[in-house]
Parts: C-alpha cells; sequence; structure tokens
C-alpha cells in the first residue's frame, strides 16, 4: 500500500475515532457513494422484483440479503480515492465489474450474517486475499476489538429509525383533506399495494447509510492496520529521510552558490577612492532629505495614532469579590451549604455500599464453605471387627470408576498383560490400592492427582507399602500420561510385590484371598 499517498492522517487512534474518521470520508464523498449504490441496487432490485413475483415482503428480503453485492463498488471507490485517485464518472461500471468478484461470494453466503462486514470486507476486496491467508488476517484485526460489531448494530437502528421516521412523516405531515398513508397496512399486510410504499423506503434508507456504513467500516480497518503495522513511524521514518535528503541538497547548491560569488568577487576589479568620493557625493542629498530623531518621534506617534494601526477596548469582567476568611457567613448560603450536603450524602453512600458490598463478600464466602462442606465426601475408618456395610469390591466406585472388582484380581491382571492391555491392567491395581486406601480410613477427594494419592498413602502405610506404592504410581503416570509401555515383566514383577505385601499367591496359579481379609487380620 502507497502510505504516502494516503489522503487521511494516519496516526493511532482508538477504535472509535477511527468510526468518526469513516463518518467524515462518507461525508465528503457521500454524493458520489449515493449514485454509485443506486447504480449497483437498481438493475438487481427491479430483477429481484421479477423473480419474487411481485411479493413486497420477499423482494425486501431479498433486496436485504444482496446488500454486501451493493456496497462492495463503494469500498473499491473509497480505496481508490483515499489514494488520491478519484475515478471519473465514466468509471463507474468498472469500478462496480472490479469489484463484484468471486471474493464476493463469502460475504452473500456463509458470512452473510457476519457483524463485521465492513470492517473485513477491506481483506477480500482491497487486499485479494482468500482461503487460510484471509482467515489469519481476519482473526488478527479482530482480535480484541468489539467496535466493528457495535457499528453494524447501530447502523442497523439507523435504517430504522430513518424508515420510521419518513413513513411518520407521511402519515402525519400529509392533511387531512388530502389522501393519507394507512401506516398499519403499510408495516404489517404485506398483501397490500401500501406495502410497496413502505419497502421502498427502506430501500431509501438502505441506501443513504450505505455510504456511512462501508466508509466508517474503512475508517476502522485503516485505523487497525496503522495501529499493528505502525504506518504512521513508517511515515515518520520518510518523512525524515526525505527532509535529509533536501537539507543535503540544500547545504550542496548553498556551497556551490559560495563559491560562486567567491569567484565572482576575486574576478572583480579593485575600487579606487575616487570610486569612494564619487559614491558619497552621490548618497548625501538622500541623507539631507532624511529627518532628525525628534522629527522622526513625533511622526511615528502621528502614524500610530492612527485607527488602522490600533485601538482601545473596554472589557467589562465578572470577578468574585474577596472576603475574610475569617468573617463568619450569617443565614444560609444556597450554593455552598448545598455543595456540602451533597459531599456529605455522597460519602455515606459511598461508605454504606463498601459495607454492603463488604458483607455480600461474607456471605459469598460463607456459602461457598458450606457448600464445599456438604460435598465433601466422608470417608469412616474401618475397624478390626467392624460389619462392613458393603461387598469390598464396590468401595470407592463413585470416584475410581463404575466397573466393580473382579473376584481373582491377580488372574485378571496377569489375562490384561498377556493380552497386551497395560493401561488397563495398572489401571484396575491402581484402582485396587486407592480402595484399600480409602478402606483404612483415608479421604481421598474426588479431584486428587496421583502425587496427592501417593502422599495420603505415605500419612497411613509403612514405609515398605509406600515404596510399591511409590513404584505402582510411575508405572501408571509414565503409561497415563507419557505413553509410555511397559515390559511384560515389570508389571509382572509389580504384580508379585504387590500380592507378597498382602500375603497373597505369586504363581500362576492358586486361590486368590480377599485383601479385605488380610487387611482385618
Amino acid at each position: 500500500m502507497r502510505l504516502d499517498a494516503v489522503g487521511a492522517r494516519l496516526r493511532p487512534r482508538r477504535p472509535w475515532e477511527g468510526v468518526d474518521l469513516g463518518f467524515a470520508l462518507g461525508r465528503q464523498w457521500f454524493v458520489t457513494l449515493w449514485i454509485l449504490w443506486w447504480i449497483t441496487a437498481l438493475p438487481v432490485a427491479v430483477l429481484l422484483a421479477v423473480l419474487t413475483g411481485g411479493r413486497p415482503d420477499l423482494w425486501l428480503v431479498a433486496v436485504w440479503w444482496c446488500k454486501p453485492l451493493f456496497e462492495a463498488p463503494l469500498q473499491s471507490w473509497a480505496g481508490r480515492a483515499l489514494l488520491g485517485e478519484r475515478p471519473e464518472p465514466a468509471e463507474r461500471v468498472t469500478i462496480i465489474r472490479v469489484a463484484v468478484t468471486r471474493h464476493i461470494l463469502p460475504l452473500l453466503l456463509w458470512r452473510r450474517f457476519a457483524l463485521r462486514r465492513s470492517f473485513l470486507m477491506p481483506v477480500a476486496l482491497l487486499e485479494g486475499l482468500s482461503g487460510a491467508p484471509a482467515r489469519r488476517r481476519r482473526a488478527v484485526l479482530s482480535n480484541g476489538i468489539g467496535a466493528p460489531t457495535w457499528l453494524t448494530l447501530i447502523c442497523y437502528h439507523f435504517e430504522a429509525i430513518l424508515w420510521g421516521g419518513v413513513l411518520l412523516a407521511l402519515v402525519f405531515l400529509v392533511p387531512e383533506e388530502l389522501p393519507r398513508l394507512d401506516l398499519t397496512a403499510a408495516v404489517t399486510q404485506s398483501d397490500s399495494p401500501v406495502y410497496w410504499i413502505s419497502a421502498a423506503v427502506y430501500l431509501l434508507a438502505f441506501s443513504v447509510i450505505a455510504p456511512f456504513y462501508v466508509c466508517a467500516g474503512f475508517g476502522l480497518y485503516l485505523t487497525r492496520r496503522t495501529e499493528l503495522e505502525a504506518w504512521d513511524l513508517e511515515l515518520a521514518f520518510r518523512r525524515a529521510r526525505d527532509e535529509q535528503d533536501a537539507a543535503a541538497r540544500g547545504a550542496a547548491s548553498l556551497t556551490l552558490t559560495a563559491l560562486l560569488a567567491v569567484g565572482l568577487v576575486l574576478s572583480l576589479p579593485s575600487p579606487t577612492a575616487e570610486a569612494f568620493v564619487a559614491r558619497d557625493a552621490a548618497l548625501d542629498p538622500l541623507f539631507e532629505t532624511l529627518p532628525n530623531p525628534g522629527e522622526a518621534q513625533l511622526l511615528i506617534r502621528e502614524i500610530l495614532a492612527d485607527d488602522e494601526f490600533g485601538s482601545t477596548q473596554e472589557v467589562t469582567l465578572w470577578l468574585p469579590v474577596e472576603r475574610d476568611p475569617v468573617e463568619p457567613l450569617e443565614g444560609w448560603t444556597w450554593p455552598s451549604d448545598l455543595g456540602a450536603l451533597a459531599v456529605t450524602l455522597a460519602e455515606i453512600l459511598k461508605w454504606s455500599l463498601l459495607i454492603l458490598a463488604f458483607a455480600g463478600l461474607v456471605w459469598l464466602a460463607l456459602k461457598v464453605i458450606v457448600g464445599v462442606a456438604q460435598k465433601r465426601p466422608r470417608w469412616r475408618r474401618s475397624r478390626p471387627g467392624a460389619r462392613d456395610d458393603g461387598d469390598w469390591s464396590t468401595v470407592m466406585l463413585k470416584h475410581l470408576g463404575a466397573e466393580p472388582f473382579p473376584d481373582d484380581l491377580r488372574a485378571r491382571v496377569r489375562r490384561l498383560i498377556e493380552q497386551g492391555e497395560h493401561r488397563a491392567a495398572l489401571a484396575l491395581l491402581y484402582r485396587v490400592s486407592l480402595a484399600e486406601l480409602a478402606r483404612q480410613g483415608v479421604a481421598i477427594p474426588a479431584g486428587a492427582t496421583e502425587g496427592d494419592c501417593l502422599a495420603f498413602a505415605a500419612q497411613a502405610r509403612p514405609s515398605a507399602r509406600v515404596g510399591l506404592m511409590t513404584r505402582l504410581t510411575e508405572h501408571w503416570s509414565r503409561v497415563a500420561y507419557a505413553h509410555r509401555q511397559p515390559a511384560d515383566a515389570e508389571i509382572i514383577a509389580l504384580l508379585d510385590d504387590w500380592c507378597r505385601a498382602r500375603d497373597l499367591p505369586t504363581g500362576p496359579t492358586g486361590p486368590t484371598r480377599d485383601p479385605r481379609a488380610s487387611h482385618d487380620a
């Protein structure tokens, strides 16, 4: 983009300042853009009237849907005009043909309901991007800016206000003696001929708001590009370089001129005494005509006394009368006492709101604490000889999975190892270990991590059991998070140590004892 040819001043602006810039451009170019909009929209509107079978409601919806098609030439013309290229009226058809290309299809199809249309339209029409580059460009431009969405909503409201204002003018400004427009039929009865007038007025509202909407989105686009790409700094560097080049050229010209002057002076003959005497004789009559200093002062005063060189004005100002701050005021002084009362009420209101806010925070904290306490699982410590409320295979199923534990745990783990399901084997062994911790009275929250469970095990088990739990946790973490499958021998060795710690048989056959019985013993 030729930044030095941009007609607007490129500087960092807030988003709504960019909208103001766009509205200023819309006011400046309104007539040209409005005519260009009608050149595009009028043939399409006539064609849609034929295609919709003369139904004004369908026709209005179709025209509304084609609004991006009418706005594309305006965007193309505004982009060229901002660079100093004012297309001639004869070039309007060329502008329309250049703007209405394949890049306009997304705005008429899947991106028709996009609320950032005018802001992102230059990406397709002026930059010519499509596909993944266009998506990346739109994502960068739209990041952290909400003004384009509000611009579209505000312009929709402007259209509705203009449409309603014109309809009300047609209804209420016509004398009662003349035929008046039926406002109800113009708004609700789509089969009424009056509805066509309402639809035509809405089309007029489209045409009036479109130049401002397109230019405002274009102004936002320029503001965002200036912010992201530092166009203002680039222009400043270019101006500094041009000034430096101009200064260098000026210095060279001055040096050349000085050299020429010195050469010319040296080439002239030296003046003689007779030449100086002749010069003084020629200047003496001129000095004799000059007034003396006293007469010159009088002449200067007479000239300055004239009205053309100055005048005197009397200015009346209202200034506050100073009073002694120690002197007390008598009675009610309305401004000062009312201001003091307002300040006092404001202070009372401020502290009241702060107290209410603090009370609300305390109440919210209490509610959260009570809710957490009610939802916290309470584990009952198992005692030797106590009656168990449920089967051991269903303990901790709420947090450890819905699948019950098998009766022959060792055989089940070996079968999973033989099938190559190392993750399932370690998960089953890890769940059973956690269930055993829960049976020993260790409270394990639902969101506890593997490290938390290992810390809980260290508090409730001897060092030998903790070492086995540490090995099991390491194997499980490598499988679950690093996706590193251990060897069959490692899992079998871990299973044998686990069974040996609970006095269970470690061979490939043999009955499996209930770990609950071993623990209770």
